[in-house]
């Protein structure tokens, strides 16, 4: 499974570990699990830029959330709700609104007479963000009711799988859902 290999990389330590581990196991931000592997284990960062840096830092440098694209579009000027519509379009791969905000992006360097290169760097992040980015808030969630979850399976096992048992009667096949079950555990 791909978020257990993704774990066993990052040995989350905190519930900000395990809520990247949930980003990172996902198509596209696989690529970053090293990376971000390493930050966790060693405080280590490659910067994208020294810029993005404030915005970046704390998830190692890697634009994980769609969070950090609204605060990397707000670094070079954008408004708050300007962030929030490339977000969006990033958040719903809208790839056919993406070429007027490389123009926008472009323009906004230059009006606030940025080096290119940051320019550069955000549209590269908004452009790939819509292969992988993940919503921090959700992601968090998630975290929570993962380590609720694990917690739960390990410290009271029976409670556990009678109540997944019992949800297995919604599950469009119960007895495909039962077998699994029982074979886990």
């Amino acid at each position: 499974d791909t978020g257990y290999k993704v774990c066993q990389k990052v040995r989350p330590k905190n519930l900000h570990d395990l809520s990247a581990v949930l980003a990172l196991a996902r198509p596209g931000a696989l690529a970053f699990a090293d990376q971000y592997a390493k930050f966790s284990n060693t405080g280590e960062t490659t910067s994208i830029h020294p810029f993005f840096d404030e915005v970046l830092g704390w998830t190692g440098s890697i634009p994980l959330y769609q969070e950090q694209l609204i605060g990397m579009a707000r670094k070079i000027g954008f408004t708050a709700d300007e962030g929030e519509q490339l977000r969006r379009i990033v958040g719903k791969k809208k790839v056919d609104q993406m070429k007027e905000w490389q123009e926008k992006i472009s323009a906004k360097v230059k009006e606030n007479s940025l080096d290119p290169k940051i320019g550069e760097i955000l549209w590269k992040v908004a452009e790939d963000s819509a292969n992988y980015s993940f919503n921090a808030s959700h992601s968090y969630c998630y975290s929570i009711c993962s380590f609720y979850t694990a917690y739960c399976k390990v410290h009271h096992p029976k409670e556990f799988f009678l109540a997944l048992l019992r949800m297995s009667q919604h599950e469009p096949d119960s007895f495909v859902e039962i077998f699994k079950i029982s074979q886990e555990l």
